[in-house]
Protein backbone atom coordinates (compact mmCIF):
# COMPACT_ATOMS: atom_id res chain seq x y z
CA UNK A 1 0.00 0.00 0.00
CA UNK A 2 0.97 3.58 -0.74
CA UNK A 3 1.97 5.37 2.51
CA UNK A 4 0.82 9.35 2.54
CA UNK A 5 2.63 11.73 4.16
CA UNK A 6 1.25 15.10 5.96
CA UNK A 7 3.23 17.63 4.36
CA UNK A 8 0.82 20.69 5.14
CA UNK A 9 3.31 21.75 8.71
CA UNK A 10 6.47 22.08 6.71
CA UNK A 11 6.37 25.82 6.06
CA UNK A 12 5.03 26.72 9.12
CA UNK A 13 7.89 28.18 11.49
CA UNK A 14 7.35 25.81 14.05
CA UNK A 15 8.08 22.88 10.89
CA UNK A 16 10.92 25.36 9.26
CA UNK A 17 12.72 25.65 12.59
CA UNK A 18 12.57 21.34 13.03
CA UNK A 19 14.22 21.38 9.72
CA UNK A 20 17.20 23.96 10.41
CA UNK A 21 18.01 22.74 13.57
CA UNK A 22 17.87 19.60 12.79
CA UNK A 23 19.85 19.72 9.68
CA UNK A 24 22.56 21.15 11.65
CA UNK A 25 22.89 18.39 14.25
CA UNK A 26 22.91 16.13 11.29
CA UNK A 27 25.50 18.18 9.63
CA UNK A 28 28.00 18.12 12.53
CA UNK A 29 27.40 14.27 13.46
CA UNK A 30 27.95 13.36 10.28
CA UNK A 31 30.92 15.45 10.13
CA UNK A 32 32.43 14.04 13.33
CA UNK A 33 31.54 10.48 12.28
CA UNK A 34 33.01 10.53 9.24
CA UNK A 35 36.05 12.18 10.09
CA UNK A 36 36.23 9.63 12.91
CA UNK A 37 35.90 6.69 10.55
CA UNK A 38 38.67 8.15 8.40
CA UNK A 39 41.19 8.37 11.32
CA UNK A 40 40.24 4.78 12.12
CA UNK A 41 40.73 3.64 8.25
CA UNK A 42 44.29 5.28 8.41
CA UNK A 43 45.00 3.59 11.55
CA UNK A 44 44.76 0.26 9.66
CA UNK A 45 45.78 1.51 5.72
CA UNK A 46 48.34 3.47 7.34
CA UNK A 47 48.10 5.70 4.49
CA UNK A 48 47.05 9.99 5.23
CA UNK A 49 43.63 10.71 4.05
CA UNK A 50 42.23 14.15 3.12
CA UNK A 51 39.60 15.23 5.70
CA UNK A 52 37.96 17.89 3.37
CA UNK A 53 37.53 15.50 0.45
CA UNK A 54 35.64 13.33 3.32
CA UNK A 55 33.42 16.14 4.12
CA UNK A 56 32.81 17.23 0.74
CA UNK A 57 31.91 13.60 -0.66
CA UNK A 58 29.68 13.12 2.32
CA UNK A 59 27.62 16.57 1.82
CA UNK A 60 27.40 16.31 -2.04
CA UNK A 61 26.30 12.65 -1.75
CA UNK A 62 23.69 13.70 1.16
CA UNK A 63 22.31 16.66 -1.02
CA UNK A 64 21.38 14.33 -3.91
CA UNK A 65 19.86 11.87 -1.76
CA UNK A 66 18.16 14.49 -0.50
CA UNK A 67 16.42 15.75 -3.79
CA UNK A 68 15.62 12.03 -4.54
CA UNK A 69 14.10 11.14 -1.17
CA UNK A 70 16.34 9.29 0.48
CA UNK A 71 17.85 9.46 3.91
CA UNK A 72 20.64 11.12 4.95
CA UNK A 73 24.03 9.18 5.93
CA UNK A 74 27.77 9.25 6.69
CA UNK A 75 30.54 7.39 6.91
CA UNK A 76 30.20 4.38 9.17
CA UNK A 77 33.07 3.08 11.45
CA UNK A 78 31.58 -0.79 11.84
CA UNK A 79 31.74 -1.18 8.03
CA UNK A 80 34.72 0.32 7.76
CA UNK A 81 36.56 -1.41 10.42
CA UNK A 82 35.21 -4.86 9.08
CA UNK A 83 36.15 -4.08 5.57
CA UNK A 84 39.60 -3.00 6.49
CA UNK A 85 40.13 -6.48 9.01
CA UNK A 86 39.02 -9.03 5.33
CA UNK A 87 41.76 -6.56 3.82
CA UNK A 88 39.23 -4.10 1.97
CA UNK A 89 41.62 -1.15 2.11
CA UNK A 90 41.05 -0.03 -1.48
CA UNK A 91 37.66 1.67 -3.25
CA UNK A 92 36.43 -1.67 -4.47
CA UNK A 93 35.15 -2.93 -0.87
CA UNK A 94 33.28 0.43 -0.47
CA UNK A 95 31.72 -0.30 -4.03
CA UNK A 96 30.76 -3.23 -3.35
CA UNK A 97 29.03 -2.60 -0.37
CA UNK A 98 27.38 0.71 -1.94
CA UNK A 99 25.62 -1.56 -4.65
CA UNK A 100 24.48 -3.92 -1.94
CA UNK A 101 22.92 -1.66 -0.04
CA UNK A 102 21.34 -0.03 -3.40
CA UNK A 103 20.15 -3.77 -4.08
CA UNK A 104 18.85 -4.46 -0.88
CA UNK A 105 16.51 -0.46 -0.46
CA UNK A 106 15.33 -1.42 -4.44
CA UNK A 107 13.94 -4.59 -3.60
CA UNK A 108 16.32 -7.15 -2.55
CA UNK A 109 15.41 -6.60 1.26
CA UNK A 110 13.60 -9.55 2.12
CA UNK A 111 16.67 -11.42 1.78
CA UNK A 112 17.74 -9.63 5.01
CA UNK A 113 15.07 -12.09 7.02
CA UNK A 114 17.45 -14.62 6.34
CA UNK A 115 20.54 -13.54 7.90
CA UNK A 116 20.48 -14.55 11.79
CA UNK A 117 20.53 -11.91 14.36
CA UNK A 118 23.29 -13.66 16.11
CA UNK A 119 25.19 -13.21 13.24
CA UNK A 120 25.05 -9.27 13.15
CA UNK A 121 25.85 -9.57 16.68
CA UNK A 122 28.83 -11.52 16.38
CA UNK A 123 30.17 -9.11 13.52
CA UNK A 124 29.37 -6.12 15.83
CA UNK A 125 31.26 -7.82 18.80
CA UNK A 126 33.95 -7.98 16.15
CA UNK A 127 33.97 -4.48 15.23
CA UNK A 128 33.74 -3.40 18.94
CA UNK A 129 36.60 -4.75 20.07
CA UNK A 130 39.34 -3.91 17.46
CA UNK A 131 37.87 -0.10 17.37
CA UNK A 132 37.77 0.50 21.29
CA UNK A 133 40.48 1.81 22.75
CA UNK A 134 41.49 -0.27 25.51
CA UNK A 135 44.52 1.55 26.38
CA UNK A 136 42.36 4.47 27.06
CA UNK A 137 40.99 2.75 30.68
CA UNK A 138 44.02 1.97 32.66
CA UNK A 139 45.44 5.02 31.21
CA UNK A 140 42.03 6.98 32.43
CA UNK A 141 42.67 5.40 35.93
CA UNK A 142 45.98 6.19 36.11
CA UNK A 143 45.01 10.56 35.70
CA UNK A 144 43.25 10.30 39.31
CA UNK A 145 45.87 8.41 41.26
CA UNK A 146 48.68 9.16 42.97
CA UNK A 147 52.27 8.52 41.68
CA UNK A 148 52.74 5.97 44.76
CA UNK A 149 49.77 4.16 43.38
CA UNK A 150 50.98 4.53 39.84
CA UNK A 151 53.70 2.89 40.56
CA UNK A 152 52.30 -0.09 42.43
CA UNK A 153 50.02 -0.79 39.44
CA UNK A 154 52.74 -0.34 37.12
CA UNK A 155 50.36 2.55 35.21
CA UNK A 156 52.83 4.56 33.18
CA UNK A 157 50.50 5.81 31.01
CA UNK A 158 49.43 8.85 32.55
CA UNK A 159 47.44 11.75 30.66
CA UNK A 160 46.42 15.22 32.22
CA UNK A 161 43.79 15.20 34.34
CA UNK A 162 41.62 17.67 32.51
CA UNK A 163 41.85 15.36 29.01
CA UNK A 164 40.70 12.28 31.09
CA UNK A 165 37.86 14.29 32.41
CA UNK A 166 36.67 15.41 28.73
CA UNK A 167 37.04 11.22 28.18
CA UNK A 168 34.30 10.57 30.39
CA UNK A 169 32.34 13.57 29.57
CA UNK A 170 32.16 13.13 26.09
CA UNK A 171 31.66 9.57 26.24
CA UNK A 172 28.65 9.66 28.52
CA UNK A 173 26.97 12.86 26.85
CA UNK A 174 26.97 10.82 23.35
CA UNK A 175 24.07 8.75 25.17
CA UNK A 176 22.93 10.55 28.44
CA UNK A 177 20.75 12.25 29.23
CA UNK A 178 17.70 11.46 26.97
CA UNK A 179 18.64 14.20 24.23
CA UNK A 180 22.38 14.72 24.03
CA UNK A 181 24.20 12.78 21.17
CA UNK A 182 27.51 12.74 19.57
CA UNK A 183 27.76 16.82 18.57
CA UNK A 184 26.07 18.18 22.03
CA UNK A 185 28.85 15.84 23.50
CA UNK A 186 31.81 17.27 21.29
CA UNK A 187 30.63 20.82 21.51
CA UNK A 188 30.83 20.23 25.68
CA UNK A 189 34.48 18.63 25.08
CA UNK A 190 35.10 21.53 23.05
CA UNK A 191 34.42 23.64 25.62
CA UNK A 192 35.87 22.36 28.67
CA UNK A 193 39.42 22.23 26.65
CA UNK A 194 39.10 25.39 25.16
CA UNK A 195 38.47 27.09 28.93
CA UNK A 196 41.74 24.63 29.96
CA UNK A 197 43.76 26.46 27.65
CA UNK A 198 43.07 29.79 28.37
CA UNK A 199 43.68 29.02 32.01
CA UNK A 200 47.18 27.78 31.07
CA UNK A 201 48.01 29.98 28.25
CA UNK A 202 47.75 32.69 31.17
CA UNK A 203 50.55 31.13 33.17
CA UNK A 204 52.97 31.39 30.32
CA UNK A 205 52.68 34.92 29.73
CA UNK A 206 56.12 36.39 31.23
CA UNK A 207 57.04 40.59 31.31
CA UNK A 208 60.73 41.07 31.49
CA UNK A 209 61.23 44.86 32.45
CA UNK A 210 64.38 46.79 31.88
CA UNK A 211 65.68 50.63 32.17
CA UNK A 212 68.49 51.94 30.58
CA UNK A 213 69.29 55.78 29.76
CA UNK A 214 65.80 57.80 30.73
CA UNK A 215 63.77 54.72 28.79
CA UNK A 216 61.33 51.81 30.26
CA UNK A 217 60.70 48.75 28.69
CA UNK A 218 59.15 46.14 28.59
CA UNK A 219 59.81 42.34 26.93
CA UNK A 220 56.20 40.41 26.73
CA UNK A 221 56.33 36.82 26.00
CA UNK A 222 53.04 34.57 25.35
CA UNK A 223 50.03 35.05 24.17
CA UNK A 224 48.30 38.29 24.99
CA UNK A 225 44.32 37.78 25.33
CA UNK A 226 41.44 38.01 27.98
CA UNK A 227 43.07 35.95 30.75
CA UNK A 228 46.69 38.17 30.58
CA UNK A 229 45.50 41.82 29.38
CA UNK A 230 44.18 42.24 33.26
CA UNK A 231 47.67 40.64 34.59
CA UNK A 232 49.51 43.49 31.96
CA UNK A 233 46.85 46.59 32.84
CA UNK A 234 48.57 45.76 36.10
CA UNK A 235 52.36 45.88 35.89
CA UNK A 236 52.40 49.13 33.92
CA UNK A 237 52.09 52.23 35.98
CA UNK A 238 51.69 55.76 34.45
CA UNK A 239 52.56 57.08 37.25
CA UNK A 240 56.01 56.04 38.15
CA UNK A 241 57.47 55.61 34.75
CA UNK A 242 60.27 57.63 32.68
CA UNK A 243 58.37 59.80 29.71
CA UNK A 244 59.24 56.86 27.17
CA UNK A 245 58.40 53.59 27.66
CA UNK A 246 58.41 50.91 24.84
CA UNK A 247 56.17 47.49 25.32
CA UNK A 248 58.24 44.91 22.53
CA UNK A 249 56.62 41.80 21.58
CA UNK A 250 58.33 38.53 21.10
CA UNK A 251 58.00 36.26 18.34
CA UNK A 252 55.70 34.03 20.29
CA UNK A 253 53.31 37.04 21.25
CA UNK A 254 50.21 38.06 19.34
CA UNK A 255 46.58 39.62 20.03
CA UNK A 256 43.79 36.98 20.23
CA UNK A 257 40.87 39.20 20.88
CA UNK A 258 39.62 42.76 21.98
CA UNK A 259 40.50 42.51 25.64
CA UNK A 260 43.96 42.32 24.98
CA UNK A 261 43.48 45.60 22.26
CA UNK A 262 41.27 47.36 24.47
CA UNK A 263 44.06 47.06 27.35
CA UNK A 264 46.95 48.49 24.52
CA UNK A 265 44.52 51.54 24.17
CA UNK A 266 43.44 51.71 28.07
CA UNK A 267 46.87 51.86 28.45
CA UNK A 268 47.79 54.44 25.88
CA UNK A 269 45.10 56.84 26.95
CA UNK A 270 46.68 56.86 30.33
CA UNK A 271 50.38 57.57 29.36
CA UNK A 272 49.03 60.38 27.16
CA UNK A 273 47.03 62.29 30.40
CA UNK A 274 50.21 61.64 32.02
CA UNK A 275 52.34 63.73 28.92
CA UNK A 276 53.96 60.16 28.75
CA UNK A 277 54.35 58.44 25.46
CA UNK A 278 54.23 54.38 25.11
CA UNK A 279 54.85 52.49 21.83
CA UNK A 280 54.04 48.99 21.41
CA UNK A 281 56.97 47.59 19.19
CA UNK A 282 57.21 44.35 16.77
CA UNK A 283 53.88 43.42 16.26
CA UNK A 284 53.01 40.49 13.78
CA UNK A 285 51.42 40.79 11.11
CA UNK A 286 48.55 39.16 12.53
CA UNK A 287 48.27 41.80 15.45
CA UNK A 288 48.42 44.72 13.08
CA UNK A 289 46.04 43.23 10.76
CA UNK A 290 43.60 43.42 14.11
CA UNK A 291 44.19 46.64 15.38
CA UNK A 292 43.93 48.36 11.22
CA UNK A 293 40.62 46.62 11.23
CA UNK A 294 39.78 47.82 14.74
CA UNK A 295 41.55 51.42 14.41
CA UNK A 296 38.43 53.62 15.50
CA UNK A 297 38.66 51.87 18.43
CA UNK A 298 42.41 52.28 18.82
CA UNK A 299 42.81 56.12 18.52
CA UNK A 300 45.41 56.05 21.23
CA UNK A 301 47.59 53.22 20.32
CA UNK A 302 50.77 53.74 18.73
CA UNK A 303 52.77 50.55 17.24
CA UNK A 304 55.47 49.41 14.93
CA UNK A 305 55.16 46.10 12.75
CA UNK A 306 57.83 43.64 13.26
CA UNK A 307 59.77 42.84 10.18
CA UNK A 308 62.73 41.92 11.44
CA UNK A 309 65.56 42.36 14.52
CA UNK A 310 67.75 45.15 13.10
CA UNK A 311 69.30 45.71 16.38
CA UNK A 312 72.98 44.52 15.27
CA UNK A 313 72.39 44.85 11.08
CA UNK A 314 75.51 46.03 9.92
CA UNK A 315 75.23 45.66 5.91
CA UNK A 316 72.89 46.08 3.06
CA UNK A 317 72.91 44.01 -0.29
CA UNK A 318 70.60 45.48 -2.52
CA UNK A 319 69.21 45.67 -5.88
CA UNK A 320 66.84 43.87 -8.54
CA UNK A 321 63.24 45.37 -7.22
CA UNK A 322 61.80 47.97 -4.36
CA UNK A 323 62.12 47.67 -1.09
CA UNK A 324 59.68 47.26 1.53
CA UNK A 325 58.04 49.77 2.77
CA UNK A 326 57.66 51.04 6.40
CA UNK A 327 57.98 48.62 9.44
CA UNK A 328 61.95 48.50 11.56
CA UNK A 329 63.71 47.00 8.07
CA UNK A 330 62.33 49.55 6.53
CA UNK A 331 63.67 52.83 8.88
CA UNK A 332 66.56 50.43 9.30
CA UNK A 333 67.06 50.75 5.61
CA UNK A 334 66.37 53.93 5.66
CA UNK A 335 69.77 55.19 8.19
CA UNK A 336 71.99 53.43 5.72
CA UNK A 337 70.97 55.66 3.03
CA UNK A 338 69.63 53.00 0.87
CA UNK A 339 67.12 54.07 -1.97
CA UNK A 340 63.66 53.34 -2.06
CA UNK A 341 63.96 52.23 -5.95
CA UNK A 342 66.92 49.25 -6.12
CA UNK A 343 69.16 49.75 -9.15
CA UNK A 344 69.73 46.97 -11.72
CA UNK A 345 73.43 46.29 -10.31
CA UNK A 346 73.12 45.06 -7.07
CA UNK A 347 75.14 47.02 -4.51
CA UNK A 348 76.75 46.13 -1.48
CA UNK A 349 77.37 48.39 1.81
CA UNK A 350 80.37 47.06 3.69
CA UNK A 351 79.34 44.73 7.12
CA UNK A 352 80.67 43.31 9.48
CA UNK A 353 77.92 40.57 10.75
CA UNK A 354 74.94 40.88 9.05
CA UNK A 355 73.80 41.00 5.07
CA UNK A 356 70.03 41.64 3.81
CA UNK A 357 69.24 40.85 0.26
CA UNK A 358 66.39 42.70 -1.29
CA UNK A 359 64.72 41.78 -4.74
CA UNK A 360 60.98 42.07 -5.93
CA UNK A 361 60.04 38.51 -4.62
CA UNK A 362 59.43 39.10 -1.18
CA UNK A 363 56.81 36.59 -1.03
CA UNK A 364 59.48 33.93 -1.11
CA UNK A 365 60.47 34.72 1.98
CA UNK A 366 58.12 36.19 4.37
CA UNK A 367 59.50 35.84 8.02
CA UNK A 368 63.35 37.09 7.64
CA UNK A 369 65.62 35.46 10.40
CA UNK A 370 69.27 35.37 10.94
CA UNK A 371 68.83 31.59 11.25
CA UNK A 372 71.33 30.30 8.96
CA UNK A 373 68.91 27.46 7.75
CA UNK A 374 67.33 30.14 5.92
CA UNK A 375 70.52 30.43 3.61
CA UNK A 376 68.91 27.35 2.34
CA UNK A 377 65.98 29.25 0.51
CA UNK A 378 67.85 32.38 -1.18
CA UNK A 379 66.63 32.53 -4.26
CA UNK A 380 66.90 35.43 -6.49
CA UNK A 381 64.38 38.60 -5.52
CA UNK A 382 64.47 37.44 -1.44
CA UNK A 383 64.65 39.25 1.72
CA UNK A 384 67.22 37.31 3.70
CA UNK A 385 69.27 37.53 6.67
CA UNK A 386 72.04 35.58 7.59
CA UNK A 387 74.88 35.86 9.57
CA UNK A 388 77.89 36.11 7.49
CA UNK A 389 81.30 37.90 6.83
CA UNK A 390 81.25 37.99 2.87
CA UNK A 391 78.99 38.76 0.03
CA UNK A 392 75.42 36.45 -0.19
Amino acid sequence: EAVSYDLSSILTANGISKIVIQGIFLCLVGSIESLMTAEVVESFTKEPGDGNRTVLAMGGANLLSGFLGGMGGNAMIGLSTVNCLNGGKGRLGPCVTALGIMACVMGAYPLLNFIPVAALAGIMLVVVFHTFKWFTIPMILAAFLPRSLRNKLSLQRKVPRIDAIVIIIVTILCKWPAGTNIAVAVGVGVAICSMSYAWNSADTFEVIVSEEDGMKTYFIHGPFFFTSANRFLKMLNADTDPDQVEVVFSEATSLFDYSAMQAMNKISAEYKSKGKQILFKSLCSKSTKLLMKAQHLMSETEYTERDMEVTDLKGVEYGLGDLPQGGELGDALEKFGVPRSGSKQSTMVNHDDLTVVVGNEVDCLKAPTKSVSRMAKKSPGCIMVCPCTGGV
